[in-house]
């Protein structure tokens, strides 16, 4: 670790209010492993998954780079693969989420057939539901990015897409003669309900997230011609405050939307009846912490320049002195926010995953929260790590990268206790 790291860890520990954590250990059991170099051909995954569990226990990824869904049973064996590339009902074209449902029924939105395609938990195709509109636009395509199926019936919570990107498209609509973009919905820091009884697809707001104010992007002619300065103007600003959200298993919403710890509880149309604090404040950006993060990211860059085309995650950028100096070039915030992520368990607990002791690494604690919302305690950094998934009777999902950044799914059994 560099001197700086040193500092900041230093500076972190220090804080008097981390006293207040409540230690808490994770009795993991490792179930199965799916994917790797090595794997099977059915477990040979993309560059980027979900995961989500059924009540039965079933795992079921999706692989939106192979254009699948795959199911895996409880014992580590596949069940089913569904979809593959296609035009027909079943079948995928372009798709970048999934929701399931806990009896195990899920739901895949997809810009190119501009619909919404809902299957039974036995992998047949149980409607196909259009998008109001019908037109693929820039926020359809973008727009279905991070849902969730709502338990309490047939609708998905989306989170929106950024308004600005909805405006470059239209500004490019209209300067090559086609039709502006009236179908945008929320933003993205917000969420709507998607009603998916019916042919077509019914959206009602739910709530709004707060927004740290910006300048507003000014699109001209010129933009187009040099599209890395647009680029750059809709990068998040290093330390933005994230949008955390998720869905707990009575339809409670649970999002942070600041820089401060507060989770808001929100009923299902979106009134907030409850906030979750703990005495955890944001910690100022110093100049020493402003030039961590931007040799972190160099570092990282090089890195990926350095895999080249080998890799199976991201491809290296096509101009890496562009990079390098939007790295070096990107605004930022302030301060540094107090949450990293919000996950709801299976018996409707929440996770919440805070900064790290190095602010620009994934790393740190987690504070557990029961089913009646009263802290239980905090699990160190990295043991285990924010699952991507809860699944019944203690089930948790993990991602694993290797050194050539190839994804493996390992499914846990967790007993946290003290």
């Amino acid at each position: 670790m560099n001197p700086t790291a040193y500092a900041i860890m230093a500076t972190l520990l220090a804080t008097p209010s981390l006293a207040q954590d409540r230690p808490l250990t994770a009795d993991i059991t490792e179930v199965y492993r799916a994917g790797g170099v090595n794997a099977q051909e059915w477990a040979f995954f993309g560059p980027s998954l979900q995961a989500s569990f059924d009540e039965a226990g079933n795992l079921l990824v999706l692989d939106a780079f192979n254009k699948r869904i795959v199911i895996v049973g409880p014992d580590g064996r596949l069940e089913r693969v569904v979809g593959r590339v296609g035009e027909g009902p079943g079948e995928f074209q372009q798709i970048q989420a999934f929701a399931v449902w806990r009896d195990g029924r899920f739901a895949v939105p997809d810009t190119d057939h501009t619909a919404i395609q809902v299957f039974t938990p036995d992998g047949e195709l149980e409607r196909f539901v259009r998008w109001a509109g019908g037109a693929r636009t820039l926020s359809s395509a973008l727009h279905h990015r991070e849902i969730r199926a709502d338990p309490l019936g047939d609708r998905l919570i989306a989170r929106g897409v950024q308004g600005v990107l909805v405006e470059m498209m239209n500004f490019a609509n209209r300067r090559m003669g086609h039709p502006e973009d009236d179908t945008r919905g929320v933003d993205d820091r917000a969420l709507e309900g998607l009603n998916v009884s019916g042919d077509v697809t019914a959206s009602e707001p739910i709530l709004q997230g707060w927004r740290a104010p910006r300048p507003e992007l000014q699109l001209e002619a010129a933009d187009l011609e040099d599209w890395s300065q647009v680029v750059s103007s809709l990068e998040d600003r290093y330390f933005e405050p994230g949008f955390h959200w998720d869905v707990l298993p009575d339809g409670t919403i649970a999002y942070s939307d600041s820089s401060a710890y507060a989770i808001k509880l929100a009923r299902p149309d979106g009134s907030v009846i409850d906030v979750l604090t703990r005495p955890f404040s944001p910690q100022p950006v110093s100049e020493r912490i402003r030039q961590g993060m931007i040799d972190w990211r160099l570092q990282r860059l090089e890195a990926r320049l350095a895999m080249g085309s080998s890799s199976t995650g991201p491809l290296p950028p096509r101009d890496p002195e562009e990079s390098r100096r939007r790295i070096r070039d990107r605004v930022f915030c302030h301060e540094i926010p107090v949450v990293q992520g919000i996950r709801a368990t299976w018996d409707g607990g929440l996770w919440v995953h805070r900064r790290g002791e190095v602010p620009w690494e994934d790393e740190g604690p987690i504070d557990v929260f029961s089913a009646d919302r009263e802290y239980v305690g905090t699990l160190p950094a990295g043991a285990p790590g924010m699952p991507v998934a809860f699944g019944p009777g203690g089930l948790v999902a993990h991602l694993e990268r290797d050194e050539l950044d190839v994804l493996t799914v390992v499914v846990s059994r967790a007993v946290v206790g003290r």
